[in-house]
């Protein structure tokens, strides 16, 4: 028998389904989240938001309008939105959060954020912080990997970013494409990256300039990729942005120790990853971890992992 995305039979997957909305249906999930207290701050990770006809590649990696406005609804009426600056600020004083903090986090610096995910996040009064890639941005050109999967499908991508650094530059230089203002799957331009910025409930971060595998790039280029977003991004935005987000950010593969350190030097003061984990206040500030977030996690699937699955540590 098959098996489904989570590894159980596709039967017992959707029987676990059923009883998941029913259980939110009656107010379950409302009901141990209004009684619990996290273990840490959830950090949830999206990428873009887009329409429910947008497919433009990964589209499971770029949630739609309705799903986010659910999970904004559940989080604005279950938990305790906060932002990154408050939880840099409980740091450094000691200070406590509120029991079921969430902060809701983007990366790369898509078009959608601005479009889409303000308007929600202004609706329920929920902060968010963005993490940036500078290049794109600033030189209106699409990111490398949406242009490969549209050129040869999302397994390119996995291969090409495990490529050593040269092979994966020459690449990338040979595949860089203008975007235009028309499209909608497309990275903020600098105008709207710094409308974006005006927004009291956004905080912008870096990225890398390009965003490569830190973990297979000269440790030169990685002072290019980390120092360089920031600067290009302060130049822009005329504010400081000290909060970064490795790309691809697995622990345990896209970025090495070096990196942590050229962050540091770099002068980040928080610095995330897609390690799967709340984060606590004495967590490593140069690696928080954060819950990946996808169009197939629904908000009864939220629900259900804030209230269980990420307290076992799965999701």
């Amino acid at each position: 028998m098959l098996a489904s995305r989570n590894g159980s039979p596709p039967v017992l997957s959707t029987v676990r389904q059923a009883i998941k909305r029913s259980l939110f249906a009656v107010g379950y999930y409302h009901q141990r989240l209004s009684t619990s207290e996290f273990p840490g701050v959830a950090m949830l990770c999206y990428h873009g938001i887009r329409t429910s006809d947008d497919s433009t590649g990964f589209t499971d990696l770029h949630v739609t309008k309705a799903t986010f406005e659910r999970h904004c609804r559940l989080i604005a009426d279950a938990c305790d939105p906060i932002s990154v600056a408050e939880f840099r600020d409980a740091r450094q004083s000691g200070g406590a959060l509120p029991p079921r903090s969430v902060i809701v986090t983007f990366d790369d610096g898509y078009r959608g954020v601005l479009d889409h995910a303000l308007p929600i996040l202004e609706r329920y009064g929920i902060p968010a912080a963005v993490f940036v890639s500078a290049g794109p941005v600033l030189n209106g050109q699409h990111f490398w990997f949406d242009v490969l999967a549209r050129r040869e499908g999302e397994a390119a991508v996995a291969t090409a970013r495990a490529l050593p650094y040269p092979q994966w530059r020459a690449l990338v230089d040979s595949i860089q494409t203008t975007a235009a203002d028309t499209e909608s799957h497309r990275p903020l331009t600098s105008a709207e990256l710094k409308r974006l910025a005006k927004s009291p409930l956004v905080e912008i971060g870096a990225h890398t300039m390009t965003h490569p595998t830190l973990a297979l790039t000269p440790i030169e280029d990685q002072q290019r990729e980390i120092a360089g977003c920031r600067t290009a991004l302060e130049r822009v935005l005329e504010r400081p942005v000290t909060a970064f987000a490795y790309p691809f950010g697995n622990p345990f593969s896209d970025y090495t120790s070096q990196t942590v350190s050229v962050v540091r030097h770099a002068g980040f003061d928080l610095a995330f990853t897609t390690g799967i984990s709340f984060a606590t206040l004495n967590c490593d500030r140069l690696q928080i971890p954060r819950f990946m977030m996808l169009d197939t996690v629904s908000d009864v699937e939220l629900a259900h992992r804030l209230v269980h699955s990420w307290h076992a540590g799965v999701s």
